[in-house]
């Protein structure tokens, strides 16, 4: 009977022990960044931040149908884009990758974050496509800016989480939240306004006083005007700005037509 429970363990422990390198492998395929739409090639992010952003970009891109990409470099140079010649814009190099490289020369609904980690020449860049230009175009300073707080940090792994992040409110919410100091200080703002308002109605109903001349006591009608003047006492001039027609192009970040003949939204290149 012992032997029989000894060979039982035995084979367990053998099959545990064959089947634990297939179990270490599929581990390692997820934390080593198996994910097509995070491209680290900069080496910014470690290996379990590009598991829980790739999982969860995955999960989002399934759910919104469109992509979501982050695009990591160490130089705006690659063989399979302009035939290796390197890009001074970073916009123009986020755009022909996004359309060119990852969508294979198709137009597809996205967004893409590029991180360009050069030596010297550190900066970021958001690139929209098809019905994300629309839904992300407002609020790319907002966008940039809150990236930006990360990165300035060298904190790369929440910056590219503040970038899933926002996209996942914006495509659940449709607007971005307020925070709470901002709602705070507006309810602060309100409370005062609220009180001045009511101080002034107060005092507005403070309407009798002992009367300070004799004018009160006379009677109507007897007081003459023989003599009445036109005095200019001051003047007011009130200026407006002259509406000038607004332009959106590839050098601002604005919406244009990048050189695979689709059109791109975003804010331009800043660096950090």
């Amino acid at each position: 009977m012992k032997k029989r429970i000894f060979a039982v363990i035995g084979i367990w422990f053998l099959l545990c022990g064959l089947l634990l390198p297939f179990a270490g492998g599929r581990r390692a395929a997820a934390a080593g960044g198996a994910y097509a739409n995070i491209i680290d090639e900069a080496d910014i992010l470690d290996d379990a931040a590009e598991a829980s952003l790739g999982e969860k970009t995955a999960q989002l891109q399934s759910k919104y149908q469109t992509n979501i990409v982050i695009f990591t470099v160490t130089e705006m140079k690659r063989d399979d884009l302009k035939n290796g010649t390197r890009y001074f814009d970073i916009q123009t190099f986020t755009e022909d990758y996004y359309d060119f490289v990852y969508c294979g020369g198709q137009e597809k609904d996205g967004i893409i974050l590029c991180v360009n980690m050069e030596p010297n020449n550190r900066e970021f860049c958001v690139v929209t496509t098809g019905s994300e230009i629309n839904r992300f175009q407002s609020k790319m300073k907002y966008i940039y800016d809150r990236i930006y707080d990360d990165l300035s940090r060298t904190e790369y792994e929440k910056a590219a989480e503040t970038f899933v992040n926002l996209v996942e409110t914006k495509h659940r919410l449709g607007f971005y939240p307020p925070s709470l100091g901002t709602v705070g200080i507006c309810a602060a703002i309100g409370l005062a306004a609220g009180w001045l308002v009511t101080a002034g109605m107060k005092g507005g109903m403070n309407n009798v006083h002992l009367a300070t001349s004799a004018g009160s006591y006379m009677v109507p009608g007897s007081f003459k005007l023989r003599r009445q003047n036109e005095i200019f006492l001051h003047s007011s001039v009130t200026q407006t700005a002259r509406q000038t027609q607004n332009r959106t192009g590839g050098g601002g970040g604005g919406i244009h037509v990048g050189s695979s003949g689709f059109s791109h939204g975003g804010g331009g290149g800043h660096r950090f």
